[in-house]
């Protein structure tokens, strides 16, 4: 992950975004922990391509300059057994922002595995993340680092709240904990979405991400709208805006120069559903 340039000096489908480090950048966030009906048939494959205008990541904003995320993910449901998945991700700078401009600026490839079971209203899921940053002629940007993640969410007709907690066992051996709100409407082939997400953090955590002296507790908050319409039965397109924040005094004390403490960003989504 990274010692953002939060240390040096850092959103959904959602989306994210990065700053430049000379340090491990930070991983992307897990997969949205949802409980949604499955389509028809056992097996489900989502092929996703974010443009966004930053890339942020727990607070933290990683690039203040245009990205596009490419992902893919599949997973098999096995009944009243539960859902095995499998996720990857990348982050590809479209500008030269952060001098990361190899292999089409191709800079940050995650990918999990997980596990989600249904339970009544309620969802959970245990998971794990890889977080890579290679860089195609030379030494990779920065450290790899690893993630377990447990998850609890529950949907209703009035609003889907959610908490997941993820342990950085490698860069940070801390915690960080997100909890969550979602709310969606949908009118005929529109989908109409907001999310609202509190992290937390420990001590070792903010330390590691945020800078030296960096507390634990409050560290971030994300609120983003969405919107996305299905042109067919199998690919539609979106938008999100979101807002996001660093909440602790001396993260926002130790935010490198140049880069914001508020981001406010957002982008286009396209996905795929087979």
């Amino acid at each position: 992950m990274k010692k953002l340039l939060c240390v040096a000096g850092a959103i959904v489908l959602g989306g994210a975004a990065y700053v430049y480090a000379e340090e491990p950048a930070a991983p992307q966030k897990a997969p949205a922990l949802q409980n949604e009906e499955t389509a028809d048939g056992p097996f489900k494959l989502d092929v996703m391509v974010d443009v966004y205008s930053a890339y942020v990541w727990r607070g933290c904003v990683i690039n203040d300059r245009p990205v596009w995320q490419p992902s893919l993910m599949t997973g098999y449901r096995f009944d009243d057994y539960g859902t095995i998945s499998a996720n990857a991700w990348s982050n590809f700078d479209i500008t030269g922002r952060n001098h990361q401009r190899s292999g089409l600026g191709l800079n940050e490839f995650d990918y999990s595995a997980d596990y989600t079971l249904d339970i009544a209203d309620f969802a959970v899921k245990f998971g794990h993340m890889w977080y890579t940053y290679p860089k195609v002629n030379g030494d990779d940007y920065w450290k790899t680092t690893r993630e377990f993640y447990v998850g609890l969410a529950h949907k209703n007709k009035i609003i889907n709240p959610s908490v997941t907690a993820y342990y950085d066992y490698v860069q940070a051996d801390g915690w960080y904990v997100q909890l969550g709100v979602n709310k969606e409407i949908e009118m005929d082939r529109f989908i109409i979405g907001g999310d609202l997400n509190l992290g937390l953090a420990t001590d070792n955590y903010c330390e590691t991400y945020y800078g030296r002296g960096a507390d634990g507790g409050l560290s971030d908050f994300t609120a983003d709208i969405y919107v996305s319409y299905a042109l067919t039965d199998h690919l539609s397109i979106g938008a999100t805006l979101a807002w996001t924040s660093l909440l602790g005094t001396d993260a926002r004390a130790n935010e490198a120069a140049g880069w914001d403490e508020d981001c406010l960003w957002g982008g286009i989504n396209l996905k795929a559903s087979f």
